[in-house]
């Protein structure tokens, strides 16, 4: 190799790393999607069954050890990974780990936050949060974090958009696909498996059939200590989960658009991402996401999955294709590289024929594309706005005159307050399934017997009787098959002493084929007594007066998120919303925050 070759070489190096786009990432990890897990895990019915389940010994909050002796050199690496690019401000940092404590001769102030062993320990919820930080180390995960929007049950997907070296030498560079495979073209090059295929693959430590192992090995093996890490383990890769689950609320996972991922964020060079990622983390944080607050709507879905299975909460069942959180977005959300592609449109059209021929081609649910219309029309700008009156898209006038889509501030606002909160019930949803309840079960243990029902649903259930001595260390007594739809009664209970507990695991399968298990600690109470199902039913609070709205803040703001030079929010938006700070009282201010983009935008002009 020639001094010279070396030399260019090294240069387009350099050049290469000052450009550098920061990772392709859908919702930030470290905020929208803690955010949503946060709200997820308050309305879900995870703490109460695991409380009614445990006697009251294991909630969310629960302090769960990870054992490094007892990972595979796989999870090891990805653990090890997630917990450096994890910080501090996340939650997700556990105690201890290898190496972090002193020796014994040390002070015992520098020990107090050691760990026995140099296990890793936090909270239930914060293993939770870590799996949805190592979904992404690397960043390269997000692969299969998309579904082809063609077919949504097709197990890989591909957007020809982006050139395929384009596309190996930017996640070589950043979101950590080995450089090799760059060169010897077998990175990542705009085709993939998807987030369905994902979801059987028993080779990714982090996919569902590693989450269901480690949950079985949680609730049967004999060691606590093993007990607790296969728990926190299982934790982590439902944290995973999770995070493959709210990618595809957003557009472009949803509609296989890799291109939106590497848009212009600013002037400087190398400044790409996903504008939608950036709005949400600026406006909302971790704490404000634009979630509904009926308690009666939060109440009566928890514990009550969407679907039944896990394929279903991602594209949707038959009968209801919209369960699913990537067809739902799919069909009604355009992502930036999707929008309809710029036309000539006839200024004699009507505004609903000009947006029909605009959205002839266009991979949308009819239901969004009739009354659609231009708003204001015939205009140089203005917004592509469905019948309901969402912006789908702004407009603009190219140099030819062709009228050409693209999305704004306002469309931005508009898919975060309809995709946020189906995320986080879908969230939701997930940790309901993988967590199910129980059958009110009747108890006798003077007559040492249960009776229960099983739901007519479940797949070759199979019940084991455990036996916990007083030091924790549990046995399987009995294993009994059960008979689906009827009332099963299992006698000769183990005898227990104090101290002692029977457990009741259940095993089977959804109708989908998705593992199906549950654990439940038996009373020691001798008088017969029935276990209810967690959650109880909701029941409304009786009403009350009025609250008043004084001291109530608006958080709702048009002001333009994004000021970046690839994207034009318009001025009659800009100019409206000054006017109106100008002229209107407080009243009308918060009512014309409701909408970003006016049913009529001629009216704003």
């Amino acid at each position: 190799m020639s001094r010279r070759f070396t030399r260019a070489l090294a240069l387009c190096g350099a050049l290469l790393g000052i450009a550098a786009p920061r990772p392709a990432a859908a919702w930030d990890p470290a905020v929208t999607h803690l955010g949503m897990v946060d709200a997820a895990l308050r309305r879900s019915a995870v703490h109460l069954r695991w409380m009614a389940g445990s006697e009251l010994t294991r909630g969310l909050f629960t302090p769960l050890t990870v054992d490094p002796e007892r990972l595979t050199p796989g999870e090891r690496r990805f653990l090890n990974r997630a917990l450096l690019n994890a910080s501090d401000a996340t939650g997700s940092r556990p105690l201890g780990g290898p190496g972090t404590c002193p020796g014994e001769e040390a002070p015992t102030v520098s020990r107090r936050y050691c760990v026995d062993g140099e296990r890793w320990q936090m909270g239930a919820s914060s293993w939770i949060e870590l799996g949805v930080l190592a979904e992404l180390s690397p960043s390269a995960r997000e692969v299969h974090h998309f579904v082809d929007p063609k077919d949504p049950t097709a197990l890989t997907w591909s957007d020809p958009e982006l050139p395929r070296w384009l596309l190996r030498l930017r996640l070589s560079r950043h979101n950590g696909a080995p450089l090799a495979g760059n060169i010897n073209r077998t990175n990542f090059d705009g085709h993939g498996r998807t987030a369905l295929a994902w979801l059987a693959d028993d080779g990714d430590v982090l996919a569902p059939p590693r989450l269901y192992a480690h949950l079985e090995r949680a609730y049967l093996e004999a060691d606590p200590a093993a007990r607790q890490h296969h728990l926190a383990m299982a934790l982590v890769c439902l944290g995973a989960l999770l995070h493959v689950a709210q990618d595809l609320s957003v557009p472009a996972h949803a509609r296989a658009d890799v291109s939106a991922f590497f848009a212009p964020l600013s002037g400087t060079a190398g400044d790409r991402g996903l504008p939608l990622q950036e709005v949400a983390k600026g406006r909302y944080g971790r704490r404000d996401l634009p979630l509904g607050t009926d308690a009666q709507a939060i109440g009566e879905a928890r514990g009550k999955p969407l679907a039944g299975s896990l394929a279903g909460h991602l594209i949707g069942e038959e009968g209801d294709a919209e369960a699913g959180i990537a067809r739902f977005t799919a069909a009604r959300f355009f992502s930036e590289s999707t929008v309809p592609a710029a036309a000539f449109i006839d200024a004699e059209l009507d505004a609903e024929a000009a947006a029909a021929a605009l959205l002839k081609d266009a991979q949308l649910d009819p239901v969004e594309k009739a009354g659609a219309r231009l708003s204001p029309w015939p205009a140089e700008r203005g917004y592509l706005l469905s019948a309901a009156g969402r912006p789908l898209a702004a407009f603009d006038t190219d140099d030819a005159g062709r009228v050409r889509p693209y999305i704004d501030s306002a469309v931005y606002n508009d898919q975060m307050r309809a995709l946020l909160p189906r995320a986080v019930d879908t969230t939701r949803s997930l940790l309901d399934f993988v967590f199910p309840g129980w059958p009110a079960i009747d108890v006798d243990r003077g007559g040492e017997r249960i009776t229960f029902e099983v739901d007519k649903g479940i797949l070759q259930p199979e019940l084991l009787v455990v036996h916990q001595s007083a030091a924790g260390v549990r046995a399987t007594k009995r294993k009994v098959s059960l008979r689906p739809g009827e009332r099963n009664r299992i006698d000769k209970l183990p005898e227990t002493a104090e101290g002692e507990r029977v457990i009741l695991v259940l095993r089977g399968k959804y109708a989908s084929g998705d593992p199906l298990l549950w654990e439940l600690t038996l009373p020691t109470v001798d008088d017969p007594k029935t276990i209810a199902a967690v959650p109880a039913p909701y029941e409304a609070p009786e009403a009350s007066g009025p609250e008043s709205a004084e001291g109530v803040e608006d958080d709702e703001d048009d002001d333009p998120l994004l000021p970046l030079e690839g994207l034009d929010f318009g001025d009659e938006h800009d100019e409206a919303a000054a006017e109106g700070d100008a002229d209107e009282s407080d009243a009308d201010e918060s009512d014309a925050d409701e909408s970003d983009a006016p049913a009529d935008p001629a009216a704003a002009k």
